[in-house]
């Protein structure tokens, strides 16, 4: 089987490394320019916040966002005692300068991940300042290597301060080999120091190696033939570091020269496409679904076309043990950490539990980064964590849909352009808009001209506003972009004016209805009839007093003061009034009540008056020529001195 090492690095844009294997993809990483990684950098940082309940601080080291630094990851030198506290513990200031290394990329919606342990891998070792102590990669597990490599690790020299583990590419090294990669960390580490102290924070320290350098240096393994390279500065960096660390190697690396695409000569585009589709085929017949959430990466393994249904436990056992293989290089491939959940498909047999478990283990045993791997559960699912070094390959080279905004789904027409139609009327029923202009994508744009034109109309006239809608392709799918114009000073206080005036007006009114005086005698003052009958006798009338704002009170009078009651007069008196008692003066018409006045009709009292529900009205010829008596005024106080004398004549006059 040959292996090779594939770098293609001719577009500055993108950089791509790949290694295959019989033609088989087995690694693939990748480098955008717009997204050039920061994992792995150091930078000189400042403390801006420290959370005792979260147990972290917050550190200004230049980013877009602060990073997050937990205290566990702080070395003991970092922290400050505590000033005017006897006996308190060591703690992290607000305002104090701290150098920290990157963990893990910023995210949309977390900061970066930081640590003061600083850690600088090498070919063969991975340095670790402040700390003394050296070991061994986990893993390397075979007990003969590691106690070899222990009595190598001891013959090494190393400075105070400066610790080291041995990796799993130094495992069959020699001591020179593995004291000349400490030697070349070991001043690299003085220079970052040496940096640090003559710039002020927040600021880069140091910066990861080129792409074709931490290339080498954390793929390459011994079974690797060769390293094709199509760019000739990548070369020249790749050449000079390897000339520094494994002078042995130096001939692996070689210069591509042809003109066809490296990639395209070893067929491996198809092969990069599968990396990030959600959908991977097995050759069974059966196929992953993987799908990256926020909390966790869930995997379904699905029997597909490759289902028997004469044994379904032999077709289920055969399409896991494809996908504990495809799953383990996958996760390679896209680079997938953190929490990872496979859902295989359900077995019967104990037996091919403990297969397929045995069969992924194996898998994944090639993988750098580092596992935690828990059994298959009574419910199908494998549970298991993988260190996240990096961002994903998706994440790398893919950005969010401007139109979905990565949920993958859309709103529909008609919801959207029904929001539009909303906010659009909550501006206009404020009122204080003389114009609106909305701006949305073409499709809601035009639903709204057509479908919602006589609701805009509408609103237009009843708000006295212009609406203009106009569309426009690059907008997102439910964005909408509102612009109003205010109406004049004048204009806005008109309606707030005439709301006022019109409600202190009817308060007026109420007032002037509730303090109106009533009549202090009622009074009778009918039109002569259109027939020419002569009205009935209406009593005199008292000079109208001033209003006043208290309501009057009714005096009762005496006898005395009534007025005399009249027969019916004839048509031949021109004032149809009856005669006036004795001692009361004839009032002018100017001193009459206006019509505005409140009339009150007193009903008859007389025995001689017809009933009005009864009588008819006679006609002229038939009318008495001579007027009717006055009743005197005796017979008059005789009535008024006995009053149920009247209401008996009242009654005998109705029963008639």
């Amino acid at each position: 089987m040959k292996k090779q090492m594939l770098i293609n690095a001719v577009h500055l844009e993108q950089k791509r490394m790949a290694i295959v294997e019989d033609g088989k993809l087995v690694e693939f990483n990748i480098q955008m320019a717009v997204k050039e990684p920061i994992t792995g950098n150091i930078y000189k940082g400042i403390v801006m916040k420290v959370e005792r309940g979260l147990q972290a601080a917050f550190v200004n080291y230049g980013g877009r966002k602060d990073g997050f630094l937990p205290l566990k990851d702080v070395s003991y030198n970092n922290f400050t005692e505590t000033a005017g506290r006897e006996g308190s513990k060591p703690a992290l200031k607000v305002g104090q300068e701290i150098l920290v290394q990157v963990l893990r990329e910023v995210s949309e919606r977390k900061g970066a991940l930081l640590t003061a342990y600083i850690s600088l891998p090498g070919r063969y070792l991975v340095l670790l300042p402040n700390k003394e102590s050296s070991g061994i990669s986990r893993k390397i597990e075979d007990e003969g290597d590691r106690k070899r490599l222990k009595e190598l690790v001891e013959q090494i020299t190393t400075e105070d301060g400066l610790g080291f583990i041995v990796r799993t590419a130094g495992m069959n090294r020699t001591k020179q080999e593995l004291a000349r990669d400490y030697q070349h960390l070991s001043r690299l580490w003085k220079e970052i120091q040496k940096r640090s102290s003559e710039t002020a924070a927040p600021s880069l320290i140091y910066q990861e190696s080129a792409f074709g350098v931490r290339s080498l240096r954390d793929y390459f393994t011994p079974d690797i033939e060769e390293i094709l390279v199509d760019d000739m500065e990548t070369f020249r960096q790749m050449r000079a570091y390897c000339k520094a660390v494994a002078p042995r190697n130096v001939k692996v690396i070689k210069l591509d020269k042809e003109k066809t695409p490296l990639f395209d000569k070893f067929q491996l585009e198809d092969q990069i496409r599968v990396i990030y589709q959600e959908r991977v085929e097995l050759k069974s017949g059966g196929y992953l679904i993987i799908n990256p959430t926020e909390a966790m990466i869930t995997i379904d393994v699905n029997s597909g076309r490759g289902s028997s249904k004469r044994n379904v436990e032999e077709t289920a056992f055969k399409t896991n043990m494809e996908a504990a293989e495809e799953i383990a290089r996958q996760l390679r491939l896209r680079d997938l950490g953190g929490l990872v959940v496979i859902d295989f498909i359900d077995m019967m047999d104990q037996k091919h539990n403990a297969e397929v478990e045995k069969a992924f283990k194996k898998a994944i045993d090639l993988d750098r980064a580092r596992i935690q791997l828990s059994h298959i559960s009574k419910f199908g699912i494998m549970e298991l964590s993988r260190q996240k070094k990096q961002s994903t390959i998706q994440e790398i080279s893919y950005t969010p849909c401007p139109f979905c905004r990565g949920r993958g789904v859309r709103p529909s027409l008609e919801y959207t352009a029904l929001t539009a139609y909303r906010k659009i009327e909550t501006q206009a029923v404020k009122g204080l808009s003389s114009q609106i202009k909305v701006n949305l994508p073409d499709e809601v744009a035009d639903y709204l001209l057509n479908q919602k034109r006589s609701e805009i109309i509408h609103l237009e006239s009843e708000y006295e506003m212009s609406i203009h809608i106009s569309g426009n392709r690059d907008m997102a799918w439910d964005e909408c972009r509102i612009e109003t114009t205010k109406r004049e000073a004048l204009h806005t206080a008109e309606p707030a004016k005439h709301a006022l005036e019109a409600e202190e007006s009817l308060k007026e009114m109420e007032d002037e209805e509730a303090e109106a005086p009533e009549p202090e005698e009622p009074k009778t003052m009918e039109e002569p009839k259109k027939n020419g009958a002569a009205p009935p006798p209406a009593e005199s009338h008292e000079p109208v007093k001033k209003k006043s704002h208290r309501r009057s009170r009714h005096r009762r009078k005496k006898p005395a003061e009534k007025p005399v009651e009249t027969a019916p007069a004839t048509p031949a008196e021109t004032p149809a009034m009856a005669t006036p008692i004795a001692g009361e003066t004839k009032l002018p018409p100017e001193a009459l009540p206006s019509a505005r006045e409140p009339v009150r009709i007193k009903p008859p009292a007389a025995v001689n008056e017809p009933d009005p529900r009864k009588s008819i009205t006679p006609r002229p010829s038939e009318v008495p020529k001579s007027p009717a008596p006055t009743e005197k005024p005796e017979k008059a106080n005789e009535n008024h001195d006995n009053p149920l004398q009247r209401l008996k004549k009242v009654f005998e006059t109705l029963i008639d």
